[in-house]
């Protein structure tokens, strides 16, 4: 029974700390997209494919956050949908890479914080549990 109430902490802490990461990675998405949307007109085709990049981008992270439960043991479950969702994302946005109204390279920047952020923040909760056990 102890072994469950570990999972369901760490579950909990490691959801927090995910969150954080991803409300501070919104706050930056937030002023591209703001930059993005007043440097140019937004017609039909652009508004979708805006559209569906922050759909994928929130299955993403929804993908990549599932991962991370089942890595740790704290979810049950195939790791193989969150794994083609992933993939399939980071084609897509390697296919709309040329698309000169995401310039995806002023991007760039924000998705590489998160990726450095993330780890940070990840590691330091597997560091902190490695601890918390070892006492």
């Amino acid at each position: 029974m102890v072994r469950d109430f570990d999972l369901e902490e760490e579950e909990k802490e490691l959801d927090r700390r995910i969150d954080l990461i991803n409300v501070v990675f919104g706050a930056a998405l937030g002023g591209y997209i703001g930059d993005v949307l007043g440097a140019q007109h937004l017609d039909a085709n652009r508004m979708l494919v805006l559209t569906i990049s922050l759909v994928i981008l929130v299955c993403l992270l929804v993908a990549i956050r599932n991962l991370i439960h089942l890595w740790r043991g704290t979810h049950r479950g195939s790791w193989k949908l969150p794994m083609i969702v992933v993939v399939a994302g980071i084609i897509f946005f390697f296919a709309i890479r040329g698309d000169t109204y995401l310039d995806l390279t002023a991007l760039l920047p924000v998705a590489l914080g998160w990726a450095a952020a993330f780890a940070v923040v990840l590691s330091s909760h597997i560091f902190m549990l490695r601890k918390f056990h070892n006492d």
